[in-house]
């Protein structure tokens, strides 16, 4: 990809993606689990419901943004990532039987790795409460692809615990989120 085809948050997206290369198979084995990749355990956990039926909803939405390329190219760098037998190693340091067993476990991450890579690109036409479904799991595992202070950050609480993504409204007008107390009143 060249700069700035993954939208207007092209350098969270490239964050994302360097983070991405950079998973050890423990956190990926994570970020399957918090995805349902343990059998049975999808039907019980509501963030995984959640994200099933945002998933629904994400297509149109990048549509309607002019967007559908972009989600397409990190979805492919996405895909490429799960079915890669590749592994960052450090300088100097020779791959070891853990670059081939962590096939396994990317596949079973992919939904939730791919929930954050579109939540990344399609952030400013999500509602805050949306983008933390999608980057939820991402961001306990791995941290948040967006900079400190950036609008899309995620958002703590004033007892300083991260907050539950507020329920604003998605503005069908234009891009961006409103939390309510932008609303006129």
């Amino acid at each position: 990809m060249t700069r700035g085809e993954y939208g207007p948050q092209d350098a969270a997206a490239d964050r994302f993606l360097e983070l991405l290369d950079r998973l050890d198979t423990p956190d990926v084995v994570a970020l399957g689990a918090a995805g349902g990749g343990v059998v049975g355990t999808d039907a019980l956990d509501p963030q995984v419901i959640a994200r099933a039926e945002l998933r629904r909803e994400l297509r149109e939405i990048a549509r309607r943004a002019g967007r559908l390329d972009a989600v397409r190219a990190i979805g492919g760098e996405v895909e490429r990532w799960a079915g890669s037998a590749r592994h960052w190693f450090p300088a100097g340091v020779a791959g070891t039987l853990e670059s081939t067993t962590s096939l396994g476990p990317r596949m079973a991450a992919l939904p939730v790795v791919l929930d954050a890579a579109y939540g990344i690109v399609l952030a400013d036409q999500l509602r805050e409460a949306e983008l933390a479904i999608l980057l939820g799991p991402w961001r306990d595992i791995a941290g948040d692809p967006f900079e400190t202070g950036s609008a899309f950050g995620e958002r703590e609480r004033s007892d300083g615990d991260p907050g539950d993504g507020d329920a604003g409204e998605r503005d069908p007008g234009g891009p961006g989120w409103r939390t309510g107390a932008d609303e006129p009143s």
